[in-house]
């Protein structure tokens, strides 16, 4: 669980009112007193194999099964990374076409080779899980099942036995090997092969040897170039030439560790057709376990009985003390032993029944905005009085993300055209710049997100590797810097702009046809036609 730094996204949590019993409790007698955390969720996950997963809602869930080497520090600021599952952040080491190493600032043209060796730290367990069961032999108990011992199997509860077993390198360089499966589909494969030795070659193995074999495929049993396990606890990863962000991948579960028995376990005939697979019930090392998995309505996860000690940080940012960020410092991890998700398809719904007391925490939409908070001439987003009788609590924090509308540079007016003259891009370079400038993101924000957001002004959101701050990090053709602070260009230069683009007022030089600019879009929900008309009326005010 991570928590982002103070800023513009917000989350209410519900704070216990009393002591006495709750008459109107909406869940069963028998949790009542249990230490669970009622929460929702809206979007349904598709994917939870670590080598499949890359989207917002299934992180939810697999962060808190699947260990990568690396994690994000809970509290500092911008995003940190620290040791997860490994001893230690590794170093990259660079190395010439003659094998010669290089100092870490050498010239990324001298760079034939970066090499990042990890070594995990010893003791991690996995959740209990019916792959690791052992029969008296001590080989696994449930492998090489037939339609007869699968009988009457619908979940992985109904296997009698489990077993654990400790993380090891090996399950690391698994995971690698899967992602050139052809069957799983990663999308990282195309970005990670180009640097990953190997990778391509694997994939197109795998792709032969699926035309002979019509069950599942160890990956096991084929070479990874580019990876190496050195011990029983290191493994080491070759990339080509440079790749500066390689280490940021390494804090994502495409990087976790998938067991080769799990894989095989999964793998047996008669699995998948009983929804039993790693993409439903994914296996690891973290803080907790999924126990069910209905992503229509309900997911569940419990705390894994084997998960090791870890702690809460003592030490974030400027300003966490005093916002008490800091006072579980040291205290074990995790602290709540059970997590229930049920699914809330729209926003409304979920925040009444988060005032019922249904949930424990709830986001603040644009619909429930002013009844939740209110907003200091200051643009400062404070609790609401209703609120804070209720005994509901205001986090607020910035979430890394952002949204934007692009240009087509393919598009003859906008882009020039891929055959236009040096001319004619110049004048398409000018239609763009009048455009973004004129686009008020200030006022958007202002009226769509209420207030609760910070127009972008590069692809990187702050906090995030990359991100530049001040001066260095303003757009330079939207905005100028004037007292130490971003300043939006005037309208009257968006339409001088617009008018060296050949558009005086809106019409062309030449014929004087009106300026038609397609918007490429998809249909969405009521508050789209809000947004369209506002869109038009930017326009409108610059030409």
């Amino acid at each position: 669980m991570r928590r982002r730094r103070r800023g513009l996204a917000a989350l209410l949590c519900a704070l216990a009112a009393g002591c006495g019993p709750v008459l109107n409790d909406p869940y069963p007698a028998a949790e009542r007193g249990q230490n669970i955390l009622y929460t929702a969720f809206t979007q349904q996950p598709k994917h939870f194999d670590p080598v499949q997963s890359y989207s917002e809602d299934e992180a939810t869930f697999l962060y808190q099964i699947i260990e990568p080497p690396l994690q994000y520090h809970f509290l500092k600021r911008p995003y940190t990374l620290e040791p997860a599952v490994a001893e230690a952040v590794p170093s990259v080491r660079l190395y010439d076409a003659g094998g010669r190493e290089l100092q870490n600032d050498a010239d990324p043209a001298r760079v034939a080779k970066s090499v990042v060796e990890i070594r995990i730290r010893p003791g991690i367990m996995y959740q209990p899980h019916p792959a690791f069961a052992r029969d008296e032999s001590g080989a696994p108990r449930y492998m090489g099942l037939d339609d007869a011992a699968l009988r009457g199997v619908r979940t992985l509860s109904d296997f009698a036995e489990t077993g654990t077993r400790e993380l090891e390198a090996g399950d690391f360089a698994h995971q690698l090997k899967r992602l050139a499966d052809p069957h799983l589909h990663s999308p990282i494969f195309e970005l990670i092969a180009e640097y990953l030795p190997g990778l391509k070659t694997l994939q197109a193995e795998l792709v032969e040897a699926g035309k002979t074999s019509d069950g599942w495929i160890d990956v096991g049993d084929f070479e990874l170039a580019g990876v190496e396990v050195v011990d029983r606890y290191t493994y080491r990863i070759s990339l080509k030439g440079v790749y500066p962000q390689f280490l940021y991948w390494l804090s994502m579960p495409f990087f976790g560790p998938v067991p080769p028995e799990v894989d095989r376990f999964f793998g047996q005939p008669g699995m998948a057709e009983r929804n039993l697979s790693l993409d439903r019930w994914p296996v690891g090392t973290g803080p907790y376990m999924l126990v069910e998995n209905n992503p229509n309505s309900r997911m569940v996860l419990a705390r894994n009985p084997n998960f090791r000690l870890e702690r809460f940080p003592c030490e974030g940012e400027a300003g966490d003390v005093e916002a008490g960020l800091l006072a579980d410092c040291g205290k074990p991890l995790p602290f709540v032993d059970r997590v229930v998700f049920s699914r809330e398809r729209e926003g409304i719904p979920y925040w009444n029944k988060f005032l019922q007391g249904y949930y424990d925490a709830s986001g603040v939409s644009s619909d429930n905005f002013d009844q939740a908070v209110t907003m200091t001439s200051q643009g400062e987003v404070n609790l609401s009085e209703d609120m804070e009788q209720k005994g509901i609590r205001l986090l607020t924090s910035v979430s890394p993300a952002v949204f934007y509308l692009g240009f087509n540079l393919l598009d003859p007016l906008v882009g020039g055209g891929k055959d236009a003259s040096p001319a004619a891009r110049e004048r398409a370079r000018k239609l763009r710049q009048a455009i973004s400038i004129a686009l008020d993101m200030e006022e958007f924000v202002s009226i769509f997100l209420n207030g609760r957001g910070v127009p972008a002004m590069h692809p990187i959101p702050p906090g995030v590797f990359g991100a530049r701050e001040g001066e260095a990090g303003i757009n330079p053709v939207v905005y100028a810097w004037q007292n130490g602070a971003p300043v939006r260009r005037s309208r009257d230069e968006a339409r001088r702009l617009l008018a060296e683009a050949g558009w005086p007022d809106g019409r062309n030089a030449e014929t004087g046809e009106p300026l038609i600019i397609h918007l490429d879009t998809t249909p969405g929900g009521l508050g789209d036609k809000a947004r369209s008309d506002w869109l038009a009326k930017q326009f409108r005010e610059l030409g």
